[in-house]
């Protein structure tokens, strides 16, 4: 798909330079008319329009194109609502009674907050690896891995800084002292070529709002068959049985692949939608939009490194996000200052720094607009 063609399905980066996915990602028109279109027939026609066959079926799409995404098999994929709720289901599906669980102190909080609960009741060491200036140290993180961890548990790219880990290298360790990787993988599915089985991560979970430009409401978790195997799911309910048109109320038999850890009726819509979305994304290519994106990053970096004042925290090791901080300013008032611009930049601050995250609907143009009217703004407070 040429470029042209691509920013057509996202009309609104017409008026607006959005530069802002890691927050909230935008959703080409083709997805947005297919969740709308089911979404009209259902509550219009109810089982005219969702039978029970149907409805049996309703995940099985994801699941394939999940398993596509991820490289993975479709059956080790269970269909969640999101990524909290995929990471609380399976932090509590292991039952840890003692041991390790090990992280970093710059994580995303819904990634270390199950296990930090979990820590209230039972005897576990939930260990935050300390980041130094914003930036995680591998040899800290492998170090920290030793005889008593039970999980490992962290972003594939970090949300705050863009740090990508070599996930492949962590998997080796914790397998070595018998414990397993679960990744949330949001801030890198969608743009980031995975092949979930030579990463050998345990768990791979993503949502659907940023980088899979999708809408809310959709998780997908890739649970090797090995570890789901061993476990019973933590929360239940109808649609986590081998049948889940049998009624059962007596009997609990659970599904036996990753189906398991689904377990109600929810908003079929979005998750047709990313089924909508990952082929859209892979029409154009994860290896493409890769390129695509690391380039402007490049760009962007180069950029800014030409400012006086400005310190880019994102380490070399990075995913399609640039995070920097301008001395003696208000990261704040650089914000407000672009959203007045007659075409306005949309981005994000965290932490008193300003976080960039393009994609696939970004363009070099795009990058220098932000770059020409920073050292504007700059000038004037």
């Amino acid at each position: 798909m040429a470029i042209k063609e691509i920013l057509a399905d996202f009309p609104i980066t017409e008026k607006v330079n959005y530069l802002n996915t890691a927050s909230i990602g935008l959703v080409p028109k083709t997805v947005i008319e297919r969740t709308k279109d089911f979404f009209i027939d259902l509550t219009r026609g109810g089982t005219l329009t969702l039978d029970e066959e149907k409805e049996a079926m309703v995940y099985d799409g994801l699941r394939e194109e999940g398993a596509k995404l991820l490289e993975c098999n479709a059956k080790d994929i269970a269909i969640f609502n999101s990524v909290s709720e995929a990471m609380n289901s399976i932090a509590w599906s292991l039952e840890l009674k003692e041991g390790k669980v090990v992280s970093t102190d710059i994580e995303f909080p819904s990634v270390t907050y199950p296990w930090l609960r979990i820590a209230w009741k039972e005897s576990i060491n939930v260990k935050l690896v300390n980041a130094e200036n914003w930036r995680v140290s591998m040899d800290d993180l492998l170090n920290e891995i030793d005889e008593g961890t039970r999980v490992v548990v962290l972003s594939h790219v970090e949300f705050l800084n863009g740090q990508k880990f070599d996930l492949k290298e962590i998997a080796k360790r914790v397998h070595e002292v018998g414990g397993i990787l679960v990744v949330d993988g949001i801030q890198a599915a969608g743009y980031l070529p995975l092949n979930v089985r030579e990463m050998a991560a345990d768990v791979y979970i993503t949502g659907s709002y940023k980088w899979l430009t999708a809408p809310f409401g959709t998780a997908i978790a890739c649970i090797s068959k090995k570890l789901c195997d061993k476990l019973e799911p933590a929360i239940v309910g109808w649609r986590s049985t081998e049948d889940m048109w049998n009624f059962n109320a007596r009997e609990l038999t659970f599904a036996a692949t990753a189906r398991k850890f689904e377990y109600s009726t929810s908003a079929y819509d979005v998750k047709l939608g990313l089924v909508e979305s990952i082929k859209y994304l892979r029409k154009i290519g994860i290896e493409n939009i890769y390129n695509h994106n690391m380039e402007l990053n490049k760009l962007l970096s180069e950029e800014l490194g030409s400012i006086e004042g400005v310190e880019i925290i994102t380490p070399e090791n990075r995913g399609s996000i640039v995070t920097f901080k301008i001395k003696g300013r208000d990261s704040k008032k650089v914000a407000e200052k672009m959203r007045e611009l007659k075409r306005p930049v949309e981005l994000s601050v965290r932490l008193n720094m300003i976080r960039l995250s393009p994609h696939v609907y970004n363009t070099e143009a795009d990058i220098l607009q932000f770059v020409e009217n920073l050292k504007q703004i700059l000038k004037k407070i």
